[in-house]
């Protein structure tokens, strides 16, 4: 699934309807519980694919200090609650999240992180449109907080977001 983003410079942003959910199916980067850098929340190697893989069985696996462990808890749906946001398998505080006046800023993981700054970028945001243009709502770009939706958190938004990114390198 490519980005759901059309780049023309950053001034428009064409929504194709993604939850939060589609950017699960890749790896969800988390806090390692053992070392606390960057770790990977995967599907559990061996899992057959599955017609919803937000209910494949989870792995974390840290490339750092070698700590593995599997999900075992059901996934966790629903909205993130107030303060550090964890990842939906293993309920690791997320390695993407920054505070922003009181807010958290998160991604699960980069492609997730490109679809937010696309959008905070954007001059002109197009909602998603069915094949006969009818509008549909809540897809992830409408479930976005007011905060970060608002042309005056623009730049600061993005320079957080910036930050953000460099702690993947």
């Amino acid at each position: 699934m490519g980005l759901a983003v059309s780049r023309d410079g950053g001034q428009r942003f064409r929504d194709q309807h993604l939850s939060a959910w589609d950017f699960t199916a890749e790896a969800v980067l988390v806090r390692c519980p053992r070392c606390a850098h960057c770790a990977k929340v995967v599907v559990k190697p061996g899992t057959p694919t599955t017609e919803h893989p937000v209910r494949s069985p989870r792995r974390l696996a840290c490339g750092r200090c070698g700590c593995v462990r599997d999900a075992r808890d059901p996934v966790q749906l629903g909205p993130a609650s107030p303060g550090i946001v964890r990842d939906p398998f293993l309920r690791q505080p997320l390695w993407l999240q920054t505070d922003f006046d009181g807010q958290v800023l998160w991604a699960y993981n980069e492609r997730h992180l490109d679809y937010l700054e696309a959008y905070v970028a954007a001059r002109l945001r197009e909602g998603y449109l069915t094949a006969n243009h009818a509008r549909i709502w809540m897809a992830m770009a409408d479930r976005l907080p007011t905060w970060l939706k608002a042309a005056n958190n623009r730049e600061r938004i993005l320079r957080s977001i910036a930050r953000m990114r460099t702690s993947l390198s």
